[in-house]
């Protein structure tokens, strides 16, 4: 049994014994161990105190089923996760990435292109843009990056 259901199963059983306590206190009430019958005063004091024992009992389980849901939530948000790794991952790289890691400047897409050291989203479009590359170092002759931005991605890019 998971957490989540012994943490219901405790607020179930909390709010039956608030709900027997107060059953039970009310005939109490009704009832007198010295022949004399209770003030009305006295009924309202036990009544507000069952009441203010019932109400705690609550705001507990009220509290315990809380934690439950929030724990709830963040498995379900971590099984989600986890899909959408599974879809998203595959045995083989995608079509701009090579075999070895390299990033293909002719084939890679934008997103790819960022991961790169120093490349912004809109300099990633601009190598998109100035396709196709005959060499890495055309990116340098074509002006779509300077000569110290290609040395920090020199080794990590292709031209296929």
């Amino acid at each position: 049994m998971t957490r989540n259901a012994h943490l219901y199963e405790k607020f179930c059983l909390n709010t039956l014994a608030a709900i027997a306590m107060t059953a039970a206190l009310a005939w109490l009430a009704g009832c007198n161990t010295n022949g004399t019958p209770k003030s009305d005063q006295q009924l309202q004091q036990d009544a507000a105190k069952t009441t203010e024992q019932v109400k705690q009992g609550a705001k507990e389980a009220a509290a315990d089923a809380r934690v439950a849901a929030a724990n709830a939530e963040r498995k379900v948000n971590d099984v989600a996760d986890g899909v959408k790794q599974g879809l998203h991952s595959n045995d083989k790289p995608s079509p701009g990435v090579t075999s070895s890691g390299a990033i293909d400047i002719n084939s890679a897409s934008a997103t790819e292109l960022e991961t790169l050291p120093g490349i912004s989203a809109s300099r990633a479009q601009h190598i998109v843009d100035n396709r196709p590359y005959g060499s890495p170092h055309d990116l340098v002759a074509k002006g779509v990056v300077s000569e110290a931005e290609y040395a920090r991605v020199s080794g990590k890019v292709v031209a296929d």
